[in-house]
């Protein structure tokens, strides 16, 4: 759920599949892919640059909704973030404030009937409450109750945004890729309220966790129950930022509800989606192929560029494969280790070792594109880009999806090596994780429509919205509009004095001279001033960025020393009694 490796920054290797020049822009998918998806009722959020992960907003409580960011997990089913009884749970680290449960009219803490996945205590007594506690291997834990409250998911990043009451969710024709629209998809939210965490949970930048795996208390769930969304069903778009500053740096969207077609550069395809290990969002891979470098995507893919992995689909569906958000990294069987390092020597010349690789440029250049081929959904008979028809005649319809080499391999500024971040050492199960679904708008449709779908995508959600003007709640009430002087009062014509000589000839008189000076030095020393102006600002700004790169640099050095998340205790949450 959290970064693996402490690296300090992506390989320039080509392959970045977000580049816009690189795919182009079709913004309608195919009818059929689509089944005739309803998409007049999305609520569409930013999503942000974590450590390792990506976070979303939560806007909780009312009558002035508290902000608190949270990690979009599908590997995880409950939703949770510190409150104000909350001690020592890494305050300085976090993004925001802890909730308040006082400062909010709506809040209430969940008595032992109304128990979600949790676990009663205290029946009958003055603190009956439902208890929550998880825990990961690696050290990571954290404990809450339970409560509930009015929440919204998006909207603006620096303030709540004011419900508007006119229109309806269901039928209004509203749709949520405008942030100002966030608080019309309000619901009552379940999650537990953090009175404990420790390990990564403490020094991550994100308040808390969002859980979307295949639960009622899943959010996604929560908001379809209520009626909110008119699906089951939720897309993540994600890309990866340069930092992760404090303040937000804004790094793909979050659909509920469906998938949004604006995000799209190519038509969505469907793999076969399915619940495994319970509650997870699981699919099957028939084969892994390598395609020769200077081949960033799957409709690239051709006989004559792509090499296929000698293993067989039962040894690569061994424990079951999923797709999970919260996971940096990607994991497969150890049964691919063998045979795919061989491919990829075959195809490079070099070994692949994902514990560091010290290469060349000419080396560097030869990294090729990872190709995993998922089973595609039963009944698709129509062959679109992205397909496997190209390599795999016998199953044209499975789906290609394209790890290239900026999403698999990192540089290592420290140990000047190149660490693989596709690792095949896990005994049992597999992980799709977070740096293979970059550059893809993913749609999670396993609920009603048993698929995953995937879409190339920049996952531009500032391109999206669209939007210029905030309108944000004002607590105070005030308008701080200030009244300043008509920029035009500056342009006053200023009328000089002429006067005749004895030739009738007009001359200026000493006046005239001063006048013009004054008109030019007070250009001048506008412009001037300007430059100042932009030269300070350069300089605020590089201090906040080195700021902010130092904050991360120091969470993610005080992670080194952890270590690594171990599959089953990621994907499968340990409650305590």
């Amino acid at each position: 759920m959290l970064k693996r490796r402490g690296l300090e920054k992506i390989t320039s290797t080509p392959g970045v599949t977000h580049h816009s020049h690189r795919i182009p822009n079709v913004r309608k998918l195919n009818d059929m892919a689509l089944n005739e998806m309803d998409v007049d009722t999305l609520d569409v959020g930013g999503l942000y640059q974590g450590y390792g992960t990506h976070y979303v907003d939560l806007w909780v409580g009312t009558p002035l909704p508290q902000r608190q960011t949270v990690i979009v997990d599908t590997g995880s089913g409950v939703t949770a973030f510190p409150c104000e009884g909350c001690s020592d749970c890494g305050h300085s680290y976090h993004a925001s404030e802890f909730f308040i449960e006082r400062d909010s009219e709506t809040f209430e803490k969940l008595t032992c009937d109304y128990c979600i996945g949790s676990t009663c205590r205290n029946r009958g007594a003055g603190d009956e409450h439902c208890y929550l506690s998880v825990s990961y291997q690696e050290g990571s834990m954290w404990s809450a109750y339970q409560g509930r409250d009015r929440t919204y998911l998006g909207g603006l990043h620096d303030g709540p945004v004011k419900l508007k009451e006119e229109g309806q969710k269901l039928g209004g024709k509203i749709h949520g890729e405008n942030p100002m629209e966030a608080a019309n998809f309000s619901f009552d939210m379940v999650f537990g309220c953090q009175t404990k965490i420790t390990g990564l949970f403490k020094t991550q930048l994100a308040d808390g966790i969002m859980g979307m795996c295949i639960r009622d208390s899943s959010i996604f769930a929560q908001m379809y129950e209520q009626n909110v969304i008119r699906n089951p069903s939720f897309s993540l778009c994600f890309v990866r930022a340069e930092e992760a500053a404090r303040d937000g740096t804004v790094a793909g969207a979050l659909t509920m509800g469906g998938t949004d077609t604006k995000l799209h550069y190519s038509p969505m395809i469907f793999a076969k989606g399915f619940k495994t290990k319970g509650v997870m969002h699981g699919v099957s891979l028939r084969k892994v192929h390598i395609m020769e470098s200077g081949q960033y995507r799957s409709l690239d893919a051709n006989s004559t560029n792509t090499y296929t992995v000698d293993v067989t689909s039962d040894l690569l569906n061994v424990g079951s494969i999923i797709v999970d958000s919260g996971t940096t990294d990607t994991y497969f069987t150890k049964n691919l280790n063998a045979p795919f390092k061989s491919t990829f020597k075959k195809v490079t010349g070099y070994s692949y070792n994902e514990n560091g690789m010290a290469l060349t440029d000419e080396e560097v250049e030869r990294l090729p594109t990872i190709l995993l081929q998922l089973e595609g959904i039963q009944g698709a008979d129509t062959y679109m880009p992205g397909m496997a028809g190209e390599i795999d005649p016998e199953h044209p319809t499975d789906i290609l999806l394209a790890i290239p080499p900026s999403h698999y391999i990192e540089y290592d500024t420290q140990n000047k090596r190149y660490v693989g971040r596709f690792s095949m050492t896990e005994g049992r199960g597999s992980v799709i994780g977070a740096n293979t679904i970059r550059g893809h708008d993913v749609y999670f449709d396993i609920v009603a429509g048993d698929r995953i779908g995937f879409a190339e995508s920049d996952c531009d959600y500032r391109n999206l919205i669209e939007l210029d003007v905030p309108e944000v709640i004002n607590d105070t009430g005030d308008d701080n509009t200030e009244t300043t002087k008509d920029e035009d009062d500056y342009y006053e014509e200023e009328t000089s004095q002429l006067v005749k000589n004895d030739n009738d000839t007009p001359v200026a008189t000493v006046n005239e001279a001063e006048v013009a000076c004054g008109k030019m030095c007070k250009k001048g020393m506008i412009s001037f001033g300007l430059v100042l102006g932009a030269i300070a600002a350069f300089f605020i700004h590089r201090k906040i960025v080195d700021r902010n790169r130092a904050m991360y640099e120091k969470a993610v050095n005080e992670n080194e020393h952890l270590s690594d998340l171990v599959l089953d205790t990621e994907i499968q949450m340990t409650q305590i009694d």
